[in-house]
């Protein structure tokens, strides 16, 4: 498919020192990318407080295919991704959902491949081919390991999902489903595990790739009560849409 759209969506917040440089490098495998004529990066800046935003605006100077937006509080992570999506270009058949650390690198140019001739693709952490790798022995990446199983695991429990990894940093899909956005009910960390609801009823398996990763100490997730209190909310919430079947 050479006339693919390619519509870049990241929110960001407090990363005034490696977003330009993150950013750069996705250009960089975007431009490598051969199959990629016509493309754009829509970067949602989600109520930081520090030069982060200045920054993106000097970026979109030499950048045009750059669309920098401001959330002036901060929102969450669901509402700048929705906001994002609302703002692609009229034209766009592919959506790439991207963490602001452009996580999954070594995977990206595949994922773009895959993402050509399916409707649905996934980074999957949890495939038996993934790898889970210790940067430094660090307590911070061990924590964030356990919680992300820990929370899948609860997921499948409560029957909202059969995927084994739905909060992976990099997600595509075919825009002409973008509508289903408009379902989304939370502006949090959970918009994910609301997507591929969203999608599983629609009928839609994504196609899944493995990965060897590991946790970014740069990771904008702080675990704090305020954080596990408005995932919990959300869950909460999601379970509720999903049992009055609000996601059909």
């Amino acid at each position: 498919m050479n006339n693919s759209f390619y519509s870049f969506v990241t929110p960001v917040k407090n990363q005034e020192k490696e977003i330009c440089d993150n950013i750069l490098k996705l250009i960089t495998k975007i431009k490598k990318t051969s199959f990629i004529k016509n493309w754009e990066i829509l970067i949602i800046d989600d109520g930081s407080d520090d030069k982060t935003f200045e920054k993106l605006i000097h970026l979109k100077k030499k950048e045009k295919k750059i669309k920098v937006f401001k959330n002036f509080i901060n929102k969450g992570k669901g509402y700048s991704i929705k906001r994002g999506i609302n703002n692609i270009n009229v034209k766009s058949n592919r959506l790439v959902l991207i963490d602001s650390d452009i996580p999954y690198y070594k995977e990206l140019s595949y994922f773009l491949k895959k993402l050509q001739n399916n409707d649905l693709v996934i980074i999957n952490r949890r495939d038996d081919k993934s790898k889970f790798i210790i940067l430094n022995n660090n307590v911070y990446s061990y924590l964030r390991f356990f919680i992300g199983n820990f929370m899948n695991l609860l997921f499948r429990f409560l029957n909202l999902t059969d995927q084994k990894d739905t909060q992976a940093g990099l997600k595509g899909f075919n825009t002409k489903y973008k509508k289903l956005i408009k379902k989304v009910k939370t502006d949090g960390f959970l918009f994910d595990l609301e997507l591929l609801i969203l999608f599983a009823n629609k009928g839609l398996k994504p196609f899944s790739i493995p990965t060897k990763y590991s946790v970014s100490q740069n990771s904008s997730i702080k675990l704090k009560f305020n954080t596990f209190y408005k995932i919990a909310s959300d869950l909460v919430k999601i379970y509720i849409n999903n049992s009055k079947k609000k996601y059909n």
